[in-house]
This record gives C-alpha cells, structure tokens and sequence, in this order.
C-alpha cells in the first residue's frame, strides 16, 4: 500500500492540500466579511478582494495554526506578520498621498461618496481589516468560542455602512447571516449530559442547511410590508452632529480641487437643505477655472474666490439678468452712430423684455458651511437669519468667512430662466455676440459719459463699466489646453452657428444626439480624461459632461467655467418643514455655465439624465425574494450534486476503467475503494482489505492481492483480472451504500 500512498501523494497532495485549505468554513466566511467591508470602498475590485482574501487568509491561517502547537514561537510569527502587514499597509499610504489632497486619516473617515478613489489607500483598508478580521474570527470561533464576541465582529461591516448612512447590499447581508449562523452552529461547544447529547460536526451541517432553507424561504416568498417613515426631522438632528459630515462640509468649504467623485456610488440621503420654490433649481456652490488633462481635475484660481462685494446685512445684490442687454440698448437708442456701427439700429424700437422675478427659501439643517446654495439667475439674497459678513465672489458665489450655522434660511430672488424664449431677446444678443465685444463696451461706456451724469443712466453706465473690465479678464476662461481634438470637434459642432447662444445650444444638444451615456457605475482607468470621454468611452457622470462642454465652448471662444452645486429636483412630501423640495448628497451636480455676449453668465445642462425608472427600480422587499431564490436555488443545486455525485461518478470511472490496461486499472480500484470508504494511504492493501470488511462486509481481498502482483510483484495482469477487480469494486461500492443507507434508517428510528 506503502507505493499507492506515494503515488497518491505525488498526484494528488497538492490539489488536497490546497482544496482543504479553500474549503475551510472559517477562511469563507472571513472572506465574506471582507468582500462586504470592501465594497463600501472599491465595488468594481471587490470580487478581486475576495479572492485575495481567500489567499491571504489561507497563509494566515497556517500561522495560528502553528501558534496552536507552538505558543512561544508562534506569537512571534504572529506579531512578525502583523507586523509584515501593518508595514505594506502604511507603505500604501505613504504612496497614496503623492499627488491626492488628503492624507489617509481624512480620507478614511470621511464618506466615500465626498472624496476620490484612491486605489493605494484602498489596498491600505484591505491590508488592516484582513489582519484583523482573519485574527478575530479565528480566535472567537477555533480558539476561544464566544457567541457574544461573534456577534459584535459580524456587527463592523454594518457599522462602517452606518457611518455613512449607506446600507449594506442585501446578498452581503443573508450571506454573512448564514455564515454567522453556520459558525456559531460548527464550533459551539458543548458537554455531553443526560439532557444533552453533542452531534458529529458533519451531523450539525444539516441543522445549518434547514436554517438556511428556512431563511431563504421567507426571504423569498413571504409577503413583507413597504414601509415609508418621514426621518426627516430625526436625520437632520442627529445627522448633522455626526463628524463625518461636519468632515464633508470642511472639504467643500477648502476644497480647490474637483475631479468627480464625489458623483459616483453615492447612496447618502442625509437631508442637507430643504427648499420652498415654484420649480427645480440648480444650486452653486463652488466654481473652477482650470482644467489639467492629466489629473482629469479642475482648480480654483484666485478669480473663483475672490471677493466682488461685503454686505454686513441683506439685500445682498448677486446679479442682473437682462439689465445688461437693456443697458447696451439705451446705449443705442442714445446714440445713432453707436446702433448703427454694431447693426442695433434694425431692433432699435424692439423692447429687451426681463424675465419674471421668483423666490425660493433654503432651510440649512447641515450647518457649518461656508458657502451658500446659490440658485440659477440669482437677483439678490433677499434675506437671512444669519448674523455673518457676506461676501459675494466674482462667480456669483455667497460666502461668509466663518461657517453659516445650522438651521440658518436663505431667500433668494432669482430670474426665471425665459430671457432667451423671447424672441426679440434673442435677436438682440445674437446681434451683439457677433460683434467685437469689447469695443462694443467700451463705445457703449462713451455713449452714457458723453450724455453727462444724469442719475437716470447712472446704474447702466456703472453696469456697463464693470461688465468691460470683468470681461477683459475672461481670457484665461478661453483656455482648453489648446486640444487640436477637441478644437476641431468645437469647430464641427458649431458650423453654421453665428451667435454664442446658438453655439452653446449646439455643444449641448450634441451630448444627446451621439451615443453618450450617463453610468454611474463607470470606473475611470488612469489617464482617462474629457477627450477620452468625448472621443473613446463616452460613458460618466455629470462632472465628465459639465467638463467637456466647458473645454468645446472655450474651444468655440465662448468663455465658461465648471460650477459645483446641487439640482434640486427631489421632492419633499412630508410636512416636517415648510417646504417642498430636499437636497441631499445624492443631489449633488456640476454644470457649465457660460458667458453669452450681451447678457451675462447662464448656466446650460449637458448631462444626459437617466430615464425614470422609478417604476423599476427593484425594492428591499424585491431584492430579499430574488436573494433568497437564490439562495434555495443554490442549496438544490448543492444537494442535487450531493445526491447524484456517487452514482455519476461510480458509471464514469467504470466506463473510463475498461479504457485503462489491466495493472493501471487495478490500481486505480484499488485507490477508489480507499477513497469511498475514507481509508487513508498509510495502510497496506490487506490492512484496507480488512477496514472494508467491517464497514460494510464486502470481501475486497481478491482486489488487494491483484494490487499487490501489479505495484509489488510487478507482474502483468490480463483482461480477465481488470474485470475480477472491476466486480470486487462494485460489490465494495453496492456494500457501501447499503450501509449508509441502514445507518440513517436507524439514526432516523433512534
């Protein structure tokens, strides 16, 4: 027998090592667990995660294991390899600051939603939690078996989606739910007594599986409720006192860099603001005017923070839709020669029409923000509870040097967005955008001082004044990084286009009409950036449209800046506030906005919005059913393979069997009767020959002395005796059967 354990060994030794290792139910669910912690970081990689887990923690294993056998020396291991793991850790982190604006700490606390991946800080997660975790679940379950202990370790996953307000993907959950049950089940440890008789381990997996039948049962088919509570009132008290978003806010208050990602996987709806308002909105909060190709990142320039007016109480003045188109028409109807010079002179008795003004009222229940949700066309911050500075920036932004406190109202009065549905409005400003613009204002300017101070002309010749030497600094909003791609795609989308409102509605049009997708779950390779996004992948979210029609309008000569903010188009129905729409992380947007000659600063939407597919979106109720389908699918399909695996097995080694040449053949009985009647390759055949005996009583001894001539005496055997040794082994494997089938029969009468 001594030679068939050799060879097995040789064939098979490494397969087993390595299948008993994979299979251990402690390294599974330790994967599990880390496969759920790491999809709140990486969703895309998380597969990958779990297959490193299941390596890594293979490896880890082995050294509590020896730690089991060896104290002294093997706690040294074990701190050598924490040690090991705590050093790539922290050599990840190290690298993952080159080039990203937050160290590790900031970036770990804060919600994922808010910052942009970052793969090494992600590896540096992995790193920690899996030394962890792998620690932890072996000691509470193989070590020292604690229910308690258990419990609170299968309890971090969801404390690390809490933290967020995120929850947990429902798989995740049944799946570490039955792998916390299983365990509990697999290494309880009990005495036995004369009320309590302790089961083999193998007998306790049934117990596992009728837990899990019934799990995924009522999982799957057992009606359950839609509830909808109003949290409103308790999210906004309790959430905005937790640090991670008193975090967020000091991010967006400092932040001078933008690259998208706080658009991606985001699932927060931590009411930031409630608004009362006639229509949707987009709300501004931060603007950016450089763009780097190779970061695929906007920043701040002193332009975007820089102050353009101190108000110590409202009315707080932000802007004038219209009044500028009506200023350079009075510069017109003033001067003859100035209507005629720039072609006003065939609108001259057209009336520039203003668009009705509208308010809407923002409830802060975030708090410690620095900077205001602005609307579209915002006239003036009307009014406040706030007792702070006001400062308005250039970009039309309102900022306090402190932070707004919580709870503090903001109304605003803004323009409706119709100056452009007006036709005469539109023919004015395309007239104008086809000018030379600067001497236009400039020419305008001399129109109003030459027509002397009179207070009538006073606000309009101030309004055109400013409006000349803010535009002369437009320049470096012209900048594209001088892209030949993206110019030529500029020049293409805008042929035929005269007026800067016409082109601008041609960029934006264009998202539409070409193949773009909006897919929140695109993950970007490095290197990627607006060209890739306009010329290759054409899939992203708002911050790649907003940044591309940005980069094609200042291509086109318009100028344009990427602005930050919110789209405030999700409904409030509840009466907690007196409001009707809620704006939360989920809400967050970027858009362009752009400089139309003539009228001023109007923001556009490029960004594909996704179809409504509320009446699809699947349900926690849904996806429990669908899950525990699943489950129940994979435990038949599970105890289908158990079921039919012998016999399937049986006829496919006997019809490979009459293929082989006697001696192998024998062999090959003789190594598949040890192999069913679990006998190991340290016995010699006739030691075999005789454990088959009293398991089952088949007589295999014919079938070892064949062994024995083939592998000892080295002779060579005939047909006649691979069919001797095919029947002895199928009498072995009848016996076998029988007996285990006798032997649940009478467990079952017991």
């Amino acid at each position: 027998m001594s030679a068939m354990s050799e060879n097995n060994n040789v064939k098979t030794g490494l397969k087993s090592v390595i299948i008993r290792y994979i299979s251990d139910p402690v390294l599974i669910y330790t994967a599990v667990v880390m496969m759920a912690i790491m999809y709140h970081y990486s969703k895309v990689l998380t597969a990958v995660y779990g297959f490193a887990a299941i390596v890594v923690g293979a490896l880890v294993f082995r050294v509590f294991d020896y730690m089991m056998s060896h104290k002294i020396i093997g706690t040294l291991y074990y701190f050598m390899v924490t040690s090991l793991f705590i050093f790539f850790a922290r050599g990840c982190m190290e690298l993952g600051k080159n080039g990203y604006q937050l160290s590790f700490a900031v970036w770990f606390i804060t919600p994922q939603a808010a910052v942009d991946y970052n793969g090494l800080y992600t590896l540096a997660v992995f790193l920690m939690f899996m030394i962890f975790m792998s620690s932890v679940i072996y000691y509470f379950t193989r070590v020292r078996y604690r229910i308690f202990m258990g419990f609170l370790i299968f309890m971090i996953p969801f404390a690390i989606y809490g933290k967020e307000a995120e929850t947990m993907p429902i798989p995740f959950i049944i799946m570490m739910t039955v792998g916390y049950i299983a365990l509990m089940v697999y290494f309880r440890q009990l005495k036995d007594s004369d009320s309590i008789v302790v089961a083999e381990k193998k007998e306790t997996w049934r117990s596992v599986g009728i837990y899990a039948v019934i799990f995924a049962s009522v999982a799957a088919f057992v009606p359950k409720p839609e509830i909808d509570t109003d949290r409103s009132v308790l999210e906004s008290l309790i959430s905005a006192e937790r640090f991670t978003d008193r975090l967020v806010s000091m991010l967006s208050a400092f932040r001078d860099t933008s690259s998208g990602g706080q658009y991606r996987d985001v699932d927060n709806s931590t009411p930031l603001y409630y608004a009362l308002a006639d229509e949707e909105l987009h709300l501004k909060t931060s603007t950016f005017s450089t763009y780097d190709y190779s970061s695929d990142s906007w920043h701040t320039e002193e332009y975007d923070t820089s102050s353009a007016a101190v108000y110590d109480n409202t009315p707080a003045y932000i802007g004038e839709t219209g009044k500028l188109t009506e200023a350079i028409m009075l510069a017109a109807a003033l001067d003859s020669d100035f209507s005629e010079k720039y072609g006003l002179d065939e609108v001259e008795a057209e009336k520039v029409t203003l668009p009705d003004e509208r308010e809407v009222t923002l409830y802060s229940v975030y708090g410690s923000t620095q900077y205001a949700p602005v609307p579209q066309l915002a006239e003036s911050l009307t009014a406040t509870n706030s007792n702070r500075e006001l400062n308005l920036i250039e970009t039309g932004l309102i900022r306090t040097d402190g932070r707004f406190d919580r709870f503090v109202t903001f109304t605003f009065k803004y323009s409706a967005d119709t100056f452009f549905a007006d036709e005469v409005n539109k023919k004015i400003t395309d007239i104008i955008s086809e000018s030379d613009y600067e001497e236009l204002l400039s020419d305008a300017a001399a129109v109003f001082n030459a027509n002397g101070e009179y207070s009538a002309f006073d606000k309009y010749s101030q309004l055109i004044n400013d409006e000349y030497w803010r535009y002369r600094s437009y320049d470096m909003l012209l900048e594209y990084g001088d892209n030949e791609r993206i110019h030529d795609l500029a020049m293409e989308i805008t042929a035929g286009f005269e007026s800067d409102y016409d082109k601008a509605k041609a960029i934006e049009i264009y998202f539409l009409q070409n193949g773009f997708v909006y897919d929140l779950d695109y993950v970007k390779s490095r290197g990627e950036n607006a060209e890739s996004f306009l010329f290759n992948t054409k899939r992203g979210v708002c911050f790649e449209y907003a940044t591309a029609m940005v980069l094609l309008a200042r291509a086109a000569g318009i100028p344009a800046r990427y602005c930050e903010g919110y789209l405030m188009s999700e409904p409030y129905e509840n009466d907690s506030f007196d409001a009707n729409f809620v704006i939360t992380p989920k809400t967050a947007h970027g858009f362009p906005e752009l400089y139309i000659k003539g009228f001023g600063w109007i923001y556009f939407e490029p960004t594909i919005v996704p179809s409504d597919d509320s009446g699809k979106k699947i349900t926690l109720a849904q996806t429990l059913m669908i899950s525990g389908i699943i489950i129940i699918s994979v435990l038949l399909a599970v105890f289908m393979f158990i079921k039919l695996y012998p016999s399937v097995s049986h006829k496919f080694f006997i019809a490979k069997y009459r293929k082989k040449e006697p001696n192998n053949a024998v062999y090959a009985a003789m190594r598949r009767v040890c192999r069913i009647y679990g006998i190991s390759g340290v016995n010699t055949s006739h030691e075999a020959a005789m454990k088959v005996k009293e398991k089952s009583g088949a007589d295999i001894f014919a079938l070892a002395n064949l062994f024995d001539e083939a592998v000892y005496g080295e002779s060579i055997l005939d047909k006649e005796d691979r069919e001797n040794a095919l029947n002895t082994y199928a009498s072995a494997y009848e016996a076998f059967r029988e007996t285990r089938t006798k032997r649940r029969i009478t467990t079952k009468k017991t």
